[in-house]
């Protein structure tokens, strides 16, 4: 059995609201014991926290991965990424990093996401496996299933520069990755993309429609329904002189549905760009689950309250 350690004299924010815990104890991986006096037993390595705060590890939840990646979000304080789509070897290597090494953050991935001949982003990633036909949508899934997808990322280009999947198969996508138990996230970058992919019933709505605001009556189906938004939105820097304001308006700001859960997310633009650093300087908005203190890692499904803990 590991050695347990336990960090004293610390301000406890357990992901939800502020704790009188000053002690937070861990062993094998998971939270044991927080505590308004000392959880510390003989034999544990005791961590002084001097009055500082500890609070859940952090979770990009959109980013794609390049090499370093796992070792930079956590020296950011991210603890967990959610990819958003790579290839496989890309995959499989982030996640054996994750499983070995205490100095990287876990991953969890959508592995190829699902997208026509030729549109988003075959600029970036090609070549991959693409759908033509809703008949095709069962091995699809099957197939990011057998690579190590942990859900599934269907891009919606209605409205945008290049080639789309069709609703058809848009909808027969998110049943059958429903059928085997896969979140489904949807990238968007339309007004009309969003209703064709909450009306295919989708879970996650990644980035927002930069065309116009959502229609209220789209926002109210979307928080109704519990559609999770990660608008992927970070502070620019404007150039010219102090007093000119720090961050770029854009339609987003008023995309997400009221009273709809938000993810904190970066993806960095260019892809490979320090996302982290743009997560710590975002506002974090919300997040569906609270991961656990002291640098916790909780995984995207867990259940609320069990609470995933590593040392950094």
């Amino acid at each position: 059995m590991a050695v347990a350690t336990t960090i004293v004299n610390a301000k406890v924010f357990d992901g939800t609201r502020s704790q009188d815990w000053t002690s937070v104890r861990f062993a094998d991986g998971l939270i044991t014991e927080c505590s308004a006096a000392s959880a510390a037993r003989e034999g544990d390595e005791v961590i002084d926290a001097a009055g500082g705060t500890v609070l859940p590890g952090l979770i990009d939840a959109h980013v794609h991965l390049v090499p370093g990646a796992l070792a930079q979000s956590l020296t950011f304080g991210v603890t967990t990424v959610l990819d958003m789509f790579s290839k496989p070897d890309l995959v499989t290597g982030a996640k054996e990093q994750a499983g070995s090494r205490p100095d990287v953050a876990d991953v969890r991935s959508s592995g190829v996401g699902a997208t026509a001949p030729g549109g988003h982003p075959s600029m970036m990633y090609a070549p991959f496996p693409t759908l033509t036909a809703a008949d095709q949508a069962e091995q699809f899934v099957a197939e990011r299933i057998a690579e190590g997808s942990d859900y599934l990322k269907i891009i919606s280009g209605t409205g945008g520069l290049w080639p789309s999947l069709d609703s058809d198969t848009i909808k027969a996508l998110v049943t059958a990755a429903h059928a085997r138990g896969l979140v489904v996230v949807a990238h968007v970058s339309s007004t009309a993309g969003v209703e064709e992919v909450v009306s295919a019933g989708v879970d996650v709505v990644a980035h927002v429609p930069a065309d116009a605001d959502l229609d209220q009556a789209l926002a109210g189906r979307m928080a109704e329904a519990g559609i999770v938004v990660g608008p992927t939105l970070r502070p620019r820097p404007r150039h010219g002189p102090p007093g000119l304001g720090t961050t770029r308006r854009h339609p987003a700001h008023r995309a997400s549905p009221r009273g709809g859960p938000l993810k904190a997310s970066t993806t960095p633009d260019p892809v490979g760009a320090a996302g982290a650093a743009g997560l710590r300087r975002t506002t974090i908005l919300a997040t569906r689950r609270p991961a656990g203190p002291c640098g916790g890692r909780t995984p995207p499904h867990t259940p609320p309250g069990r609470w995933h803990c590593r040392a950094a």
